[in-house]
C-alpha cells in the first residue's frame, strides 16, 4: 500500500512540475507581450495583444490554483529563457510593428508547443479542462497574430507558413531546443 502512495505522490510531483513549467512560460509570455505592446503602433494589433496578455495572466492564476489543489507551490515568475525571449522580442520590435508581431508569433508557437505537450500527459479532468482552455486561447492568439502579419507585412504571403508543421519543429527556438525538453 505504501508504494501506491509514493507512486501517487510522484505523479503529483510530476504534474505539479509540468503545470509550473506552463506557469513559468505564461509569465514569460506576459513580459514579452508588455514589450511588444509598448512598441506597437498599429491600434488593432496592440488591442489584441493587450487582450492576449490578459489571457496569459488568467492562465497563471488558473494554473496556480491547480498547483495549490495538488499540494504544490506555484511558481511566481519566469526564468532565463523568458529573459531571452523578452530580449528577442525587444530587438525585433525595434524594427517596427511587423518585427514585434513576428516575435510574438514565435513566442506563441513556443507556448502552443508547451500546451500540446502538457495535454499528452495524464491529467485530472479539472486540470485537463484548464490546460485545454488555455491551449485554445494559444491557438486563437497564434491565428490572430498571423492575420495581423498578413495585413501588415507585404512579404508575409511569400513565407511557408504551415502552422502545424512549425508547431512540431524546433527550428524557431532561439536557443536551439524545445523549452520543455
Amino acid at each position: 500500500m505504501t508504494s501506491k502512495i509514493v507512486d501517487r505522490e510522484d505523479e503529483n510531483d510530476d504534474l505539479i512540475e509540468q503545470l509550473n513549467e506552463l506557469i513559468q512560460l505564461d509569465f514569460d509570455a506576459v513580459r514579452a507581450y508588455e514589450t511588444a505592446i509598448d512598441k506597437l503602433r498599429d491600434v488593432s494589433a496592440r488591442g489584441d495583444l493587450v487582450l492576449f496578455k490578459q489571457d496569459h495572466e488568467r492562465h497563471i492564476e488558473d494554473l496556480s490554483r491547480a498547483v495549490l489543489r495538488l499540494g504544490g507551490l506555484p511558481r511566481d515568475r519566469g526564468n532565463l529563457k523568458g529573459i531571452l525571449l523578452d530580449g528577442l522580442t525587444a530587438l525585433r520590435a525595434a524594427t517596427g510593428d511587423v518585427g514585434a508581431l513576428r516575435a510574438m508569433r514565435m513566442n506563441e508557437r513556443i507556448t502552443n508547443r508547451a500546451y500540446i505537450k502538457a495535454l499528452d500527459d495524464p491529467l485530472s479532468m479539472d486540470t485537463r479542462a484548464i490546460v485545454l482552455a488555455n491551449r485554445e486561447d494559444e491557438q486563437r492568439h497564434l491565428l490572430s497574430i498571423k492575420q495581423h502579419l498578413e495585413r501588415l507585412d507585404e512579404d508575409y504571403q511569400d513565407e511557408i507558413d504551415d502552422e502545424e508543421e512549425l508547431l512540431r519543429s524546433d527550428s524557431e527556438f532561439p536557443w536551439g531546443a524545445h523549452p520543455l525538453a
